[in-house]
Formats: C-alpha cells, structure tokens, sequence
C-alpha cells in the first residue's frame, strides 16, 4: 500500500509524532511502562520504613535479602544465602553496567553474545564496555542455535545473556543446554528472568534451577508489582560473582534508595496482586491481537511468555514494520515499537501496557 510507505526506519519519536498528527487520542503502547495500580500496601511502606535519614546498603538490607530469599524459594524453587543475592535500581542499570564491572578482571574476554532478537540494552552495555556484541543465530524455531557460535567467538565470549521469556518475542528459552555452553566454554551466563511471572503456555526456567556456579538470574518488580517508576530488582546467583559484582555497585555509588527497598521486602511475599496483573495482561493480549487479526488478515500469534506482542508485517506492507508501524499511528492513533530496535524490521512490538480506558479506545477503532 503506497500510502503507507515511509523513508528510512522511523523511531518510537517519530511514529509518536505521526499519532499525535493523527489528530486521535494517542494510545502509546511503545514501552512497557506499566500503567496499573501497584500494590495498595506501596504508599504505607513508603512513609513509614524510617530508612530515608541514611545510606542504603548498595546490595540490599537485611530485611531486603530475606525478602528475595523466600521469594526465590516459593516463587522459582531455588534455595540460596544472603551473600548470593544483590539489589539493583531497577533492571535497565544492571544490564547496561554488567559487561563493564565483569570485563574489568577479565581482559581476553572481550565478547558479549546476546540472543538473535533482544532488548536493546543487551548490547549497548557490551558497547559501553568496549565490548564486541556478538548476536547469537537463531535455530528455526527462535531458540539459540549455541552450537553455530564460531569457536573463536565462544573463546572470547566474557557473558551469554538469554531471555525468557523473551522480549519481544515472547519466546520461553529452554536453559539447560545454555547452561552446558557456560561451562564447557568457561562463560558467565546472564539470565534476564524479569518476566518469570508472566508463562502462559508453561512456566519458565530459572538459570538458578541449573545450579548457581557461574550463574547470575536478573528479576525486576516493575512489572509484576507495577513499580517501574521506583526502580528496583534484585541479581542473585554465583555468590563469587555477586560477591565481585556487589564490590564494584557499592565503590559506584549504585545504592537503591532505602524506603524503595522497603517496599520491595513488603510487597515479595504477595503473590495476590501478581495473579491479579496476570489477568490484566493476558486478556489484553487475548484481545488486541484478536483485534489485530481483524485488521490486517493474518494470524497475529499470541506468545509464550511475557507481556507484548510481535507482531509481522504482512505482505501488503511490504514486510516491513516500520511500515505498518506508521499506517496504525496515522490511521490508528497506536505507537507501537518498531522491530528493528530488537534485530528484526520485519515485526513490531506492542506493549499491553495499555490502560483499561486505552483499551476501550482501541476496542472502538479495531474491534
């Protein structure tokens, strides 16, 4: 469809502009910024932690630590000590810092592999790190094809980071034969689990479930307890690793704000409001992708894991997702994410972090 046709791969910016143009209600559903309501216990720990008037422990309060070790237990059936879990502010600071603190000690190592398609803060941490980012090839079915890593690559490689389920693609990972890559080859495997809660068609794996010996599990409360705006997770694993990792967040300065961490510890062993945003989030992919079907004529897949849509472009569009991405702006009012940003411009990405009354908006323009 010409009309259609755009220049070049437009942002997240630029297909907002195109929405707002639009002249309609904008529904962002570009980044996964959570817009329910947290747990309502959040503004009470809050103001009454007492932990504002001094420095927070980088890795985590005591209080904290018991807070994750009962979560791990119950939530991924792990059982680790204190000195084997850390706090972080938020996921994004972790995984952008982690090649840089890990590569300090380990100058051959100059080689962060990432999954074929991933969030792009995976290789912007192995740049900032002066590290080469290395895309790991996909097996037919999405899943990390270790075996076609050169064997010069894996040599180098410092980290492996996997995803699952994945983002965007909603993908779960099966770990144990990532797992028998890290230590055949000596690499530390890095696995962002920050959507653990949200399985669908089974629950995923924990690294942690393989054994913690050059392992580290990445968590985050963003989106399971709608506190993104907070900025707090938690590492946990190889209690060397930790113990290394911990060191250099506490000589940087990376300190989680007290009352932050006190929430967190409140709102861990809840498991009511995570069921409760697990229903949010499956109905809206339930619908939208219905709706999407609707619109454009083919299958819109619902994923595995995780809370967004990948959704491909289909023929009319050229293949192109960044195409289709500025025909729902413009026709649509709907900002989604363009697929390139994740390693593939023949997708989009539409987050279901979209309000109840965003939802009905949609519902009268799609459904």
């Amino acid at each position: 469809m010409k009309e259609f046709a755009t220049t070049g791969s437009p942002t997240v910016a630029m297909l907002r502009e195109i929405a707002y143009e639009s002249g309609l209600e904008v529904v962002d559903a570009a980044v996964g910024s959570p817009v329910d309501p947290p747990p309502a216990v959040v503004p009470r720990l809050l103001a009454s932690s007492g932990t504002e008037r001094h420095y927070p422990r980088s890795d985590g309060s005591t209080a904290f630590k018991e807070a994750v070790l009962g979560w791990l237990t119950s939530e991924v059936g792990v059982d680790l000590d204190a000195h084997q879990v850390g706090a972080t502010i938020g996921s994004k600071e972790f995984i952008s810092s982690l090649p840089l603190l890990l590569a300090r000690g380990r100058p051959d190592r100059d080689v962060v592999l990432i999954p074929p398609i991933a969030y792009p803060s995976y290789a912007v941490g192995a740049k900032w790190a002066g590290l080469e980012a290395y895309r790991v090839p996909a097996k037919t079915d999405g899943t990390l094809d270790l075996d076609a890593i050169p064997e010069e690559v894996a040599r180098r490689a410092l980290l492996l980071w996997v995803n699952s389920p994945n983002n965007p693609t909603g993908m779960i990972e099966s770990l144990a034969p990532v797992a028998r890559f890290g230590e055949r080859h000596g690499v530390i495997i890095a696995s962002d689990e920050c959507y653990h809660d949200f399985g669908w068609t089974r629950e995923p794996e924990s690294l942690l479930g393989f054994g913690s010996s050059g392992h580290l599990a990445l968590y985050s409360l963003s989106k399971r307890s709608n506190l993104a705006g907070l900025r707090i997770g938690m590492y946990a694993g190889d209690g060397d690793l930790v113990q290394e990792i911990a060191f250099a967040r506490r000589e940087l300065g990376f300190m989680p704000p007290g009352p932050v961490q006190a929430v967190a510890a409140g709102v861990l062993g809840d498991r009511e409001h995570v069921v409760e945003q697990r229903r949010r989030y499956a109905e809206r992919l339930r619908l939208l992708s219905g709706w999407l079907e609707n619109l454009l004529g083919v299958p819109v897949r619902l994923p595995e894991g995780g809370i967004y849509l990948w959704v491909r472009a289909p023929e009319e569009f050229n293949q192109d997702g960044a195409t289709l991405g500025v025909m729902l702006a413009r026709k649509f009012g709907l900002v989604t994410a363009p697929g390139a940003d994740y390693g593939d411009a023949r997708f989009l990405r539409v987050s279901m972090t979209i309000s109840t009354k965003q939802m009905e908006t949609l519902a009268s323009r799609l459904g």
